[in-house]
Formats: structure tokens, C-alpha cells, sequence
């Protein structure tokens, strides 16, 4: 099977040159290399970015935390175990 590539003419070239031109600019503004992320970058976090970051992390554990309580609760409070054929009853 043939591979086909799109002719730009002269218009076009100059809207692919600034569109590349645009991208070179944001990546090295707001991307950093990251090997580990599957796009090969990740975003460049300064001070507040992480400190913010730090906070929702806060947040998050703090509201998973409590739901995971409740969540307890209510397991404790109103269902039991059932025990599948072939299985012994903990209490035995």
C-alpha cells in the first residue's frame, strides 16, 4: 500500500512553519521531558502549582478518609458475611 502526504503549496507551508513555531513555544514553556509519562512529557510545575497541588492532595485524603469511615460504618452496621459454598463460617 502507498503512503500519501498532503501538499501543503505556499499557504500552507507558512500555517504548518507557524503552527510548528507556536508548539516549539508552549513546550518549552509548559513542558518538561518525563520518560516515566506515555507522551514522553509532563507539565512544568513552579511554587504555587505545587503548592496548590499539595493542598488538594490534603483535601482528597482527608475527604477519602472520612467517606471510607462512613463507608465502614454502614458495612459494620448492616451487612454481613456471607459465606460461598465450600467455605467455612469465620466463626467456626
Amino acid at each position: 500500500m502507498s503512503e500519501y502526504k498532503l501538499k501543503p503549496g505556499k499557504m500552507g507551508s507558512k500555517v504548518v512553519d507557524a503552527y510548528k513555531k507556536t508548539e516549539e513555544k508552549f513546550t518549552d514553556k509548559f513542558l518538561e521531558k518525563d520518560e516515566s509519562n506515555p507522551s514522553g512529557y509532563s507539565l512544568k510545575c513552579g511554587k504555587t502549582a505545587d503548592k496548590v497541588t499539595d493542598a488538594y492532595k490534603t483535601i482528597e485524603n482527608g475527604v477519602v478518609g472520612t467517606y471510607k469511615k462512613i463507608e465502614d460504618g454502614f458495612v459494620n452496621a448492616f451487612l454481613e458475611k456471607t459465606v460461598s459454598d465450600g467455605e467455612k463460617p469465620e466463626n467456626e
